[in-house]
């Protein structure tokens, strides 16, 4: 009776996720056809996920919202050459990320940017509990945004990709047109600084 239960369950988020994949290649191909109203759709889908990235990557909200208008802007104007068959996820975040890492790659060397304000932790981390326990995660939490914002441009990206996005290996490495070998490799050596940093700072 449980698997009975199970398997509907299943089925029905299987349906709904084609359902809204559907939706999405209907919004895509309406914008190919230059449809700025469906367009419009897909920034409203896409739009906190891609400035959250963006945000993740570059540790400033105000950029985050600058890369965020950029990879919009890229994406209409190159709506045309989308790939039918493709997923528009994956190129979407193709374009945010390569966005963030130029900004990144732009930055003076050396320079890293203060997270002590609470204001640019980046969002979706804590969850809801008593004052004190929230306290103690929005420390953790500042400690993680940190010690990210320290990985190397790739590193993070791939880490982005994998538990923010949550991403498998072979998805990221066609959004970062690497191997899912070199995916593999950026997540666990960035996972190593994480967990080095966080150690060293209790």
């Amino acid at each position: 009776m449980v698997d009975n239960v199970s398997e509907g369950t299943a089925g029905t988020v299987g349906r709904a996720e084609w359902s809204g994949r559907a939706e999405e290649d209907a919004w895509v191909e309406a914008s190919r056809r230059g449809d700025a109203l469906s367009f419009n759709r897909l920034v409203l889908r896409w739009e906190k996920t891609v400035y959250n990235l963006a945000l993740r990557m570059l540790d400033d909200r105000e950029e985050a919202a600058e890369a965020a208008q950029e990879t919009f802007l890229l994406a209409f104007r190159g709506i045309g050459r989308f790939r039918r068959g493709a997923r528009f996820s994956t190129w979407l975040y193709r374009i945010a990320l390569n966005r963030c890492l130029s900004r990144l790659r732009s930055r003076p060397r050396g320079l890293h940017l203060s997270l002590d304000d609470p204001e640019t932790v980046p969002a979706g981390l804590g969850v809801p509990g008593t004052q004190e326990k929230e306290l103690l995660r929005s420390e953790r939490n500042r400690k993680i945004a940190a010690a990210l914002a320290r990985l190397p441009p790739e590193q993070r990206a791939a880490v982005e990709l994998r538990f923010f996005q949550e991403l498998t290996f072979e998805e990221i490495a066609q959004v970062l047109e690497v191997s899912p070998s070199t995916v593999k490799s950026r997540i666990y050596a960035g996972l190593e600084i994480l967990r080095l940093r966080l150690a060293d700072e209790g």
